[in-house]
């Protein structure tokens, strides 16, 4: 199943570009579906290329939280209504998660990564997403964290919950979209 994904996450990926590029000069109800269906197609063609294995090693982890939020932007493109993000929870986040990243990475004393290995942490956390994003009014972070946790649970993808919900990608992305507030 981890392949099948890797294939889905590859073809949101690259149809998630492709889309971005027709985007300049094409209506969205056109340039979305077009958008995928060329990244499926490039994926399923070209998928034991170098570049293609190139992106997966670059970009893995396969996780739910890259495909979730291209989609979540395709749909806004279409009109579909999508809470933005606040800017304070987003430099919270990103001041958090780059803190996570740090001490992931053995900078800091602690390790806070570890707990994405065990079940009872692992639910602690999901049901604290899900409390959030309700409190909040958003269904995006509910539908992350239980798709996270249920790809987890069924061994698709990484062993460690956080793989599966956070991606070293989230700190640039997040960052841009910062400083594109402030502009």
């Amino acid at each position: 199943m981890t392949g099948v994904l890797t294939i889905l996450w590859l073809a949101s990926l690259l149809g998630w570009l492709i889309w971005l590029v027709l985007g300049i000069g094409m209506p969205a109800h056109l340039a979305v579906p077009l958008g995928l269906g060329l990244g499926v197609l490039i994926t399923v063609v070209l998928r034991d290329t170098l570049p293609l294995r190139g992106m997966v090693a670059l970009l893995g982890p396969v996780g739910a939280v890259l495909p979730l939020l291209i989609l979540r932007q395709m749909a806004s493109d279409l009109g579909a209504p999508v809470q933005p993000f606040g800017t304070l929870p987003l430099v919270i986040f990103l001041a958090v998660y780059i803190a996570f990243l740090a001490a992931a990475m053995g900078a800091l004393p602690v390790d806070l990564y570890r707990f994405g290995y065990a079940p009872l942490p692992v639910a602690v956390i999901a049901l604290a997403l899900c409390a959030y994003g309700l409190g909040q009014g958003m269904i995006f972070v509910p539908l992350l964290a239980v798709t996270g946790q249920a790809m987890w649970a069924l061994g698709w993808g990484s062993s460690n919950y956080f793989d599966h919900i956070l991606h070293p990608a989230m700190v640039p992305a997040v960052g841009i979209v910062l400083v594109l507030r402030l502009l």
